[in-house]
């Protein structure tokens, strides 16, 4: 099932996405909802003003100082768009994109510009306080004739507009740790029939370095606090990409430890400095997340990877 969400910026711009609905929904879908159903603006006084949300790197050299989180999210993007194959902007391959989870739009973008012969990018996301945002966002940077955005759960990629042609480059980035085991299952199986045979797929996530049951947080797991409760492992990551048809050309700890504990201190920093009443609900969650993952990574509990895909 699809219908269109239509809807007007100040200037009489239409601001439009799509409905992709499946014949069922997951079950873990409104607590995802939940997670990014708060201000955009409030978001970006927490993450940055551009809201990358997915960590950052702090050794580029042409990164002024004091590297900010949007800075230091940008040069993480990059370093794996150069670990995919994909550092030359202007690739003329690239014909149609899929941003998987793309959150405010932020990525979307990038590679509207890094990529202009591109005129094809979809977008999916189940929120829709942050498509609304990024909807809002490409029709101010004159991308929204390029640029399609749909409320879609992931499970339900292959319902998309023009499925059969197939996708030449896929991000999935923050997204995984969202998906419970039998959703990311899906998903690889039903990429491996939508990347084209010489597509790339660009994961980053946060997985466990120890075994599942073994693992304690040093905070109370009492709430499921962003939606992450779905833990993986490299190993379990791994098994299913291959599973699926697919081969790692590329798999490291990106951002290293110490880059990626930065990057959530400086956000729990800006939350502390920007509401220095206290926060409530997901910004509240953030908070508490920033510490209790600060002190995993530093513990080697858990690392921050880069993946990036190729069909076999």
């Amino acid at each position: 099932m699809s219908t269109s969400v239509e809807q007007y910026n100040p200037a009489g711009e239409s601001l439009t996405y799509e409905i992709i609905q499946g014949s069922s929904v997951n079950d873990y879908q409104e607590k995802v909802v939940y997670t990014y159903g708060g201000s955009p603006e409030d978001w970006r006084k927490a993450i940055g003003n551009a809201l990358w949300f997915q960590f950052g790197v702090y050794d580029d050299p042409r990164s002024a100082q004091p590297i900010t989180l949007d800075e230091s999210g940008l040069r993480y993007f990059e370093k794996q768009l150069k670990l995919a194959g994909l550092a030359q902007p202007g690739n003329p391959e690239i014909k149609r994109i899929l941003d998987i989870g793309c959150g405010w739009g932020t990525v979307l973008v990038y590679l509207a510009k890094y990529f202009p012969d591109c005129r094809h990018l979809d977008g999916i996301n189940v929120s829709a306080r942050q498509l609304e945002y990024a909807a809002k966002l490409h029709a101010d940077q004159a991308l929204s004739d390029r640029i399609h955005l749909y409320q879609c759960n992931a499970q339900d990629i292959d319902l998309l507009p023009s499925i059969e042609e197939p996708y030449d480059l896929v991000i999935m980035r923050g997204v995984i740790s969202h998906f419970p085991n039998d959703l990311y299952e899906t998903v690889m199986k039903k990429l491996s029939k939508q990347l084209a045979p010489n597509g790339t797929i660009i994961i980053s996530d946060n997985l466990y370095n120890v075994e599942l049951e073994k693992y304690t947080s040093d905070t109370a797991d009492t709430v499921d606090r962003l939606a992450c409760k779905h833990r993986k492992t490299p190993e379990y990551l791994s098994r299913v990409i291959k599973q699926s048809g697919f081969a790692i050309q590329d798999m490291r700890i990106l951002p290293d430890n110490a880059d990626a504990t930065h990057w959530l201190l400086n956000i729990k920093t800006n939350i502390e400095n920007n509401f220095p009443g206290g926060v409530t609900g997901a910004l509240e969650e953030l908070h508490t997340t920033c510490e209790s993952l600060s002190v995993a990574i530093i513990k080697n509990k858990i690392s921050i990877y880069s993946v990036i895909l190729k069909p076999y």
